[in-house]
């Protein structure tokens, strides 16, 4: 019989809905090969309601999730003037994640939304998302530490890949070369990176808050022109109403007189 990793495990497990999990894990937990085994598989930590949407979304839509991350690259390495246009990138980034965002349920938006902002900003939240094993919801502005990512993942993902110390580098042209030895240091560069990059999120969160006033104010709207209109039928009743009793008035002194 073939035996079944913890990761295996934890693969079928994330995707299975909340309600099921808490009784699938005991279950696979005591079936397990070994005790150690077993022991891993206890531990693994029921999913929130956020981190169920994308784990769901992950393996739902996976060539969307896919061409997100792969969007993370590309404007990370914009931001680093390895070409791409930062703004255009940021633009496809905010389009696809409110996509996904919208395929979750309501209440998980939000959480969503900051998750695969998250995964955009650097290679290791990525591979946490794209594990589909996360616990709890991600959040990342671009500014200070990174989320701790052993803490909203249930299993360790695997570091992204990074080009070997004995890899030579692409040589450049003598143009591009010159450039180089002229290049700020490293630390003002990643500085700047993650102002842009901190700068981009707070923009996507403006422009949601912007649409979010907009539908507000559609709504509004909408409720201002049907209690008009009521207004408008109640007057009109009220002047019909008052003709009416007027009516019966001069009717009442009428037949008083005779």
């Amino acid at each position: 019989m073939k035996r079944v990793g913890v990761d295996e495990i934890a693969d079928e497990l994330y995707g299975l809905d909340p309600e099921d999990f808490t009784a699938a894990r005991d279950a696979a937990a005591r079936a397990a090969s070994d005790p150690v085994a077993g022991k891993a598989i206890k531990a693994l930590r029921k999913p929130t309601a956020p981190a169920h949407a994308v784990n769901r979304l992950v393996r739902d839509r996976t060539d969307d999730v896919d061409r997100l991350l792969a969007l993370g690259d590309d404007l990370r390495a914009a931001m680093a003037g390895r070409g791409g246009d930062v703004r255009e990138l940021t633009e496809q980034r905010r389009t696809l994640v409110n996509e996904l965002a919208n395929a979750a349920p309501a209440s998980t938006r939000a959480d969503v939304t900051a998750t695969f902002e998250a995964a955009t900003a650097d290679p290791e939240l990525a591979a946490a998302v794209r594990s589909g094993r996360l616990v709890r919801p991600l959040r990342y502005a671009g500014f200070g530490a990174l989320p701790d990512v052993s803490a909203a993942v249930a299993t360790p993902v695997r570091p992204p890949a990074k080009r070997s110390a004995n890899q030579p580098a692409t040589k450049q042209p003598a143009a591009k070369q010159a450039a180089t030895k002229t290049a700020p240091p490293a630390a003002e560069l990643d500085k700047a990176r993650q102002r842009v990059l901190g700068l981009a999120g707070a923009a996507d969160d403006a422009q949601r808050r912007y649409e979010a006033a907009v539908r507000v104010a559609v709504e509004a709207r909408a409720q201002l022109d049907a209690a008009e209109a009521k207004r408008a039928e109640a007057h009109r009743a009220a002047r019909e109403a008052h003709a009416e009793a007027e009516k019966a008035r001069r009717e009442l002194g009428r037949l008083e007189r005779r």
